[in-house]
């Protein structure tokens, strides 16, 4: 189910998180443009502190799963394109994840509104630590594995 970012998943990938929805439920704001989005994929693909992987379902690239150091813990973070929602896609991916990453502690932070996400989450182990609130102003939950 999950396999190493190649150049061409990235198209896909900027596709998805343009989907209005999407970003609602993740309460992050898409990459308008094109060359600003792949800015930063290459930014994230020439760091080997990253762990980045494609998500693969059926045959078909379903998002992307990573984490990486930030202020002393180890996040990590998924988007699933909205057509595979409901699927058991993001929880698979996750829990396949854990075994790439096994750097301990990893931690998420999700969207207080984002319930979908908060029971992958917790599927996986994931023990919810606190809120915290953005600097949008978005309500967020901090989970914590091992």
């Amino acid at each position: 189910m999950l396999r190493e970012v190649i150049e061409t998943d990235l198209p896909i990938f900027y596709e998805q998180q343009l989907d209005p929805e999407s970003t609602r439920m993740a309460a992050f704001p898409a990459r308008e443009e094109w060359t600003d989005f792949l800015a930063h994929w290459r930014k994230v693909l020439g760091d080997p502190t990253c762990c980045k992987q494609t998500i693969m379902w059926n045959g078909q690239v379903a998002g992307h799963i990573g984490s990486w150091p930030q202020e002393g813990r180890r996040l990590i973070a998924y988007w699933i394109g909205r057509e595979y929602w409901g699927r058991g896609v993001a929880t698979a991916a996750l829990a396949e994840f854990l075994g790439h990453d096994r750097v301990r502690p990893l931690h998420a932070l999700v969207a207080a509104h984002n319930v979908g996400s908060i029971r992958v989450l917790e599927k996986c182990g994931f023990v919810r630590m606190g809120t915290t609130t953005a600097p949008d102003g978005v309500e967020e939950y901090l989970y914590r594995f091992g």
